[in-house]
């Protein structure tokens, strides 16, 4: 079952998607583009405000593009604070070379401060429309840069889905070469609960989302009522489908926060983040835009 990522502008709105049950709260900025990066502010009192309420629960900073100068200060800036995943994409950075010394200097800056810190390559099935590298070669750019995982969102929020953008073969290739090379993979970009199913063959690891979680679109007000339904969609999507009774296996162990951040782990000897705290729920059976 994927993980949600929900993405907040804020403390108030951090607070309100971890109480509606999202497995992964992301700090962004939704005005300053696709991976808007919030305020140091910002970023230290929502994570202030998540350890009051769970402090196992991970969290998750947009740093903005990789190749800003500013973002690896930013990356050791969440690192710090105790962010569990950083993620920066690759406005920008058409070519592969460059990508990948861009992405490598934001996870020497984060992991300097936080070796436990997992590093995240953002890239856009609408790559042209951002000068950005092809997402095809996403996760190569991120394997060579010694990441741990990769985000395929949309870079131009004008509607277009990510489904819209990308053929299905397309995705499942992307997913694959997550897989193939020890990437956590993460799929975004303007989706929708009806999207989920189509989906599904993916097997990704995390789902992100903001729109859909908000009154009036992504720069409007998330809601609560709107996280529990998308997070409820997306259980009912991945569902096993039901087996006679004589054939039924013994159920799976459920993928955690934590058991999503190992599966795209580049450097083993790293510690694992505290994992998210028994909350009750199918995603949190033991004890990571």
């Amino acid at each position: 079952m994927p993980l949600l990522l929900a993405s907040a502008a804020g403390a108030r709105e951090a607070v309100v998607a971890a109480a509606a049950g999202a497995d992964v709260i992301d700090l962004k900025d939704p005005w300053r583009g696709p991976l808007g990066p919030c305020t140091a502010k910002v970023l230290a009192e929502a994570r202030r405000a998540i350890v009051r309420l769970d402090p196992g629960r991970p969290m998750s900073a947009a740093l903005g593009p990789a190749a800003a100068p500013g973002a690896p200060a930013r990356a050791a800036r969440a690192a710090c604070l105790g962010y569990a995943f950083v993620k920066c994409g690759l406005e920008g950075l058409a070519d592969l070379p460059a990508a990948v010394r861009a992405l490598r200097a934001v996870a020497v800056a984060a992991r300097a401060v936080s070796p436990r810190v997992r590093v995240i390559a953002a890239g856009f099935a609408d790559a042209e429309r951002a000068g950005a590298l092809p997402f095809s070669l996403l996760p190569i750019a991120a394997a060579r840069a010694g990441l741990d995982g990769c985000l395929l969102d949309t870079a131009v929020k004008d509607g277009r889905r990510l489904i819209d953008c990308a053929t299905p073969r397309d995705l499942a290739a992307f997913a694959a070469a997550c897989r193939a090379a020890g990437l956590l993979c993460a799929l975004a970009g303007t989706l929708r609960a009806d999207d989920l199913p189509a989906l599904r063959p993916l097997a990704p690891d995390v789902i992100g989302a903001r729109g859909a979680l908000c009154r009036g679109g992504r720069t409007g007000r998330l809601s609560a009522e709107r996280v529990r339904s998308f997070r409820a969609a997306i259980g009912r999507a991945f569902a096993a489908p039901s087996m006679p009774a004589a054939r039924r296996s013994p159920a799976p162990r459920s993928r955690t926060a934590g058991d999503a951040g190992r599966a795209g782990r580049r450097r083993p000897a790293a510690p694992a983040p505290p994992p998210p705290s028994d909350r009750g729920t199918r995603h949190r059976d033991r004890a990571r835009s």
